[in-house]
């Protein structure tokens, strides 16, 4: 991974602002795509996020972060599966 983006980009007058507030709340630490052969010759594609959770009380912001990354993931896999069964060009 590159490099962990910025947990909030405001609408401003002012070229750049930092809310250090944010900093490291929300640590996403990696993730994957995984293909799995399914019968009839089609394939099954997973994606996982790993993420840390530094906030209090984690248990209820975790409800929020996981649907929210949930949500990412389903957007993506679907963009994902439009392209792959997509006829060519």
């Amino acid at each position: 991974m590159a490099a962990q983006p910025p947990p909030l980009t405001e609408w401003s007058p002012y070229r750049h602002v930092a809310a250090r507030h944010l900093d490291g709340y929300l640590r996403v630490r990696g993730g994957e795509f995984r293909l799995r052969p399914l019968p009839g010759g089609h394939t099954l594609l997973e994606g996982r996020t790993f993420y840390e959770m530094r906030i209090f009380p984690a248990a209820y912001w975790r409800l929020w972060s996981d649907a929210l990354i949930h949500a990412i993931h389903q957007r993506v896999l679907g963009h994902i599966e439009a392209l792959s069964e997509a006829e060519p060009p």
